[in-house]
C-alpha cells in the first residue's frame, strides 16, 4: 500500500469511527481501505473488512452470475454519478447481524477512485427497490405521489404545469385510481368527459398521447411509452416502472399491524414510517371525482387503523407523549370519533395536561352541538 492510499485510509477511519451507520470504503482496485466499527458489528465474522483484503462488489453482489447484477457493477456506476446512487437492497450473508440492509454508495470526490458504502438495516420500502431495477439500469422510472395533492417526478425532475389538473392529469389520476386494472377507454370517457358531449376514443387517445408526452419531456422511445401501456381496449400504469407512495404506505401498514403484540419495536418503526407517508387524503386536489371516492375512503380507513395501532403500541410501551401525539393525529383524521377522543383525554389527563384537555373538551363539545346538535354523553370529572 503506498504512502497516499495509507493517508486515504488514515483519514478515513478517523472521520468514520464515530458514525452510527456501517460504512465500508474501498479502493478502485476493490480492497478495503478503511471499515468503521459499525460495520465490524453489522457485519461479524460474515465479510473480511481487515485493511487491505481483497473484497471487490462482495457485499453489494455485482456481477452475480443469474442476477441483474450479472452484467453490472455498482462501484462502477457511482464513478460516473455526481451524487450517491439511490438506496438499494443488500441481502447480507450468514452471520451478519440482520438478513437485509439499505446501501448507499458514494464515489468520494477526492480523485482517488475511493468509493463509500454505508450500510443500514432496510427500511421496507428502500428494500424492495432491488439492484438492476430501473433505478439503477438508467431507465426511466416515474414516482407520483398521490397521498395529499399529486405530484409527479421523472427521476429527480417534478412534472408539473396545468396539465396536472386537466384532461391527460386526469386520465393519469384515474388510472392510478384504478392501478390495478386495464381501464377501458368508454370508462375513462364515461369518469373524465361530461355527460352531454358525445365523444368517442379518438378524444381519450389524443389526451393519452399528450399525458405520454408529459411524463416523458425527452420524447418516449419504442415502445410507445415506458409509463402508460395500451391494453385491449383500454389502458393501464406499468407498474414495474411506476412507483406510487399509497402502494408502499399501504405495504407499510400490513406488515407493521402484523406484527403488533408479536414484535412491537419493528411493528411502531413501520406504522410510523407509514403515517408519516399519509400527507393527507387520496388525491386531495380532486376533492369531487366521484371515481377517487372509493380508493380515498380505503386509504383513509387504512391510516385510521395504523394510527390506532400504533397509539395501542405506544401506550403498552409506556411511551404516552408518542401516544398522545399518535392521537392527536388520529381525532384529525376522524373528528367526530367520540371514543378517540375519550381516549386522547384520558390520557392528557394522566399526564397531568389538564387545561390542554379542557380546550379540546370544549372545542368536541361545540363541534357536535353545531353539526349533530347532540351533547357529550360524558364529563371530564368521569375521566378523572
Amino acid at each position: 500500500m503506498d504512502r497516499s492510499t495509507s493517508s486515504d485510509a488514515q483519514l478515513a477511519a478517523e472521520i468514520l469511527a464515530c458514525s452510527p451507520s456501517a460504512v465500508v470504503v474501498q479502493d478502485a482496485d476493490g480492497r478495503v481501505v478503511a471499515a468503521n466499527p459499525a460495520a465490524t458489528q453489522m457485519l461479524g465474522a460474515a465479510v473480511d473488512l481487515r485493511t487491505g483484503s481483497p473484497l471487490g462488489c462482495g457485499i453489494l453482489g455485482c456481477h452475480s452470475p443469474g442476477t441483474r447484477l450479472e452484467e453490472l457493477c455498482v462501484h462502477k456506476l457511482a464513478r460516473a454519478q455526481d451524487a450517491p446512487l439511490p438506496p438499494l437492497r443488500v441481502d447480507l450473508p450468514a452471520g451478519a447481524a440482520f438478513d437485509v440492509a439499505s446501501a448507499t454508495v458514494t464515489a468520494l470526490p477526492s480523485g482517488s477512485g475511493l468509493v463509500a458504502t454505508e450500510l443500514r438495516r432496510a427500511t421496507t420500502h428502500l428494500a424492495r427497490e432491488r439492484p438492476g431495477s430501473s433505478v439503477w439500469t438508467g431507465q426511466p422510472q416515474l414516482r407520483v405521489f398521490v397521498l395529499g395533492r399529486t405530484c409527479v417526478m421523472n427521476g429527480d425532475e417534478a412534472l408539473d404545469g396545468r396539465w396536472v389538473n386537466n384532461r391527460a392529469g386526469h386520465i393519469l389520476k384515474l388510472l392510478i385510481a384504478e392501478r390495478h386494472r386495464s381501464v377501458f377507454s368508454d370508462e375513462i370517457i364515461g369518469w373524465l368527459w361530461p355527460r352531454e358531449s358525445s365523444p368517442d376514443t379518438r378524444g381519450v387517445r389524443y389526451f393519452v398521447h399528450e399525458l405520454r408526452d408529459q411524463l416523458e419531456p425527452g420524447g418516449a422511445i419504442d415502445p410507445p411509452s415506458s409509463f402508460v401501456i395500451s391494453t385491449r381496449g383500454g389502458y393501464a400504469l406499468d407498474g414495474t416502472r411506476v412507483w406510487i407512495d399509497a402502494d408502499v404506505f399501504e405495504q407499510l401498514v400490513s406488515e407493521g399491524s402484523a406484527l403488533a403484540g408479536e414484535d412491537d419495536a419493528r411493528a411502531r418503526d413501520l406504522l410510523r414510517e407509514a403515517v408519516v407517508m399519509y400527507r393527507g387524503d387520496f388525491l386531495a386536489d380532486e376533492p369531487y371525482a366521484e371515481w377517487a371516492l372509493a380508493e380515498r375512503d380505503r386509504l383513509h380507513d387504512l391510516a385510521s387503523g395504523a394510527l390506532r395501532t400504533l397509539a395501542e403500541i405506544e401506550t403498552r410501551g409506556d411511551d404516552l407523549v408518542g401516544a398522545t401525539s399518535t392521537l392527536v393525529r388520529l381525532t384529525e383524521l376522524e373528528p367526530f370519533d367520540i371514543d378517540i377522543h375519550r381516549e386522547l383525554f384520558a390520557l392528557l389527563l394522566r399526564r397531568g395536561r389538564r387545561s390542554e384537555t379542557l380546550r379540546r373538551y370544549e372545542t368536541l363539545r361545540r363541534r357536535m352541538l353545531a353539526t349533530f346538535d347532540e351533547r357529550l354523553d360524558f364529563s371530564l370529572s368521569q375521566l378523572v
